[in-house]
């Protein structure tokens, strides 16, 4: 066997193998949840990202964590990676507030399955908090490239919730 049939062999293996995770993440999830005290948990659509190195991607799956203060939420991610050598990126957690209009949200740097810095890989902050009312949210990704950042190749996992 030649090497290019092996690099050939390699590389139709990973790309079936992503395509199988891409189907199994998107038949199984749910839009819209509610985040109040009935139903406290907002499913995210999953997020499908190319990563920085060869033949990398990722699936990241996410849902809403309950917080204590009320207009605030946290983001738990489960992150799945394929490839080799790939790099650092960063996830952004976006969320507009449909009631009253206010928008922002945060970026955390991600290195292989891990949100560096988060224990859990749960996302909270000053960024998290969009006050009472139906908040939209959705995650992206970006590479940090000099002079400035680089969206990724994504599908945007997103979501819809009410925060008491």
């Amino acid at each position: 066997m030649s090497l290019k049939n092996v690099s050939l062999q390699q590389f139709t293996f990973r790309t079936g193998v992503f395509a199988t995770a891409v189907v199994a993440a998107c038949s199984g999830f749910a839009g819209t949840a509610g985040a109040n005290s009935n139903d406290p948990v907002a499913q995210y659509t999953s997020t499908l990202t190319r990563v920085p190195g060869p033949d990398c991607a990722a699936i990241i799956r996410a849902e809403t964590v309950p917080q204590p203060q009320s207009g605030v939420f946290g983001v738990r991610v489960k992150i799945t990676q394929t490839g080799d050598f790939c790099s650092a990126y960063y996830l952004t957690v976006h969320w507009r507030n449909l009631d009253t209009g206010l928008t922002s949200g945060q970026s955390q740097r991600v290195e292989g399955t891990s949100v560096v810095g988060l224990p859990d890989n749960v996302i909270t902050g000053m960024g998290m908090g969009p006050g009472a009312g139906k908040v939209e949210s959705w995650i992206d990704t970006y590479s940090e490239v000099y002079p400035q950042n680089v969206d990724l190749e994504h599908l945007a996992g997103r979501t819809t919730f009410t925060l008491g």
